[in-house]
């Protein structure tokens, strides 16, 4: 079981060590507000859907330790003594500050494998649908949760003016006003894009309006729906009737799901 007392200590520790990592890096590196931002709304939209699946208590804490802690390794890895490890991916770098996380280290140990794999495979292409069905449910809730914030941020960022230029320059992607007719057909053909076909900003755009379909819970359709947020990003792209046939096949789908 996981306490409620264990919870405040996990974010006490949590706060803590954002105030390390501040300090280490004088607050001016903008992953930190980003990364701090996106940690809160990822854990505001777990509770909302594990509310809505009605969860016990013990698997709401499970759901808000994967949330709080899924992308920590970002910051773990901007650390100058972390700086030369081998790890790159961000979710291995979160499971190495969870194994230095004192009260997380004294969970049993079916929990901490339970938040170690769901952390790991967050961010993987495929679902781990043979580590068993506890890591398989709560890395679709983590998942979720965090898709939903990932459209908020894109979402923000084109309704402001100059904001997809800068997005462009962030993920350095040419800013020509076309989406590519490989990401269209890949949508088109029922497939998510993989990042290497991603070569201008309204690819990433439409790259990651196509994460509709593998989103997996009800309340996750209408938080998205309520928020509009997918409507936003099609509002920002050039219009052709590729784009068009994607955001219907869009809407079909969240309609059917809602």
């Amino acid at each position: 079981m996981i306490s409620g007392e264990m919870i405040s200590k996990l974010r006490t520790e949590f706060s803590e060590y954002l105030i390390t990592i501040k300090s280490a890096l004088n607050n001016d590196n903008p992953t930190i507000e980003k990364t701090i931002l996106h940690t809160k709304k990822v854990v505001e939209n777990i509770i909302i859907l594990a509310d809505y699946l009605e969860l016990s208590e013990n698997e709401k804490h499970l759901a808000e330790i994967v949330a709080q802690f899924h992308d920590i390794g970002r910051l773990w890895l901007l650390l100058h003594e972390n700086s030369e490890t081998k790890i790159t991916d961000h979710a291995e770098a979160s499971v190495e500050y969870l194994k230095t996380c004192q009260t997380f280290v004294q969970f049993d140990e079916p929990t901490q494998n339970i938040v170690i794999q769901v952390i790991k495979n967050h961010n993987k292409p495929d679902l781990p649908r043979k580590d068993g069905e506890a890591i398989l449910f709560y890395v679709k809730l983590l998942r979720d949760a965090d898709k939903l914030d990932a459209w908020r941020s894109t979402a923000e960022y084109v309704v402001r003016k100059d904001g997809k230029t800068k997005l462009a320059t962030e993920l350095s992607l040419s800013e020509k006003p076309v989406v590519s007719q490989l990401i269209c057909k890949t949508i088109l053909n029922g497939n998510i894009p993989v990042k290497s076909e991603i070569i201008t900003c309204n690819d990433f755009i439409i790259f990651r309006m196509a994460w509709i379909f593998e989103l997996h819970f009800k309340k996750s359709f209408q938080i998205l729906n309520q928020k509009q947020y997918i409507r936003k990003l099609y509002d920002s792209l050039p219009k052709n009737d590729n784009v068009i046939e994607i955001y219907r096949m869009i809407r079909i789908h969240i309609e059917n799901h809602i």
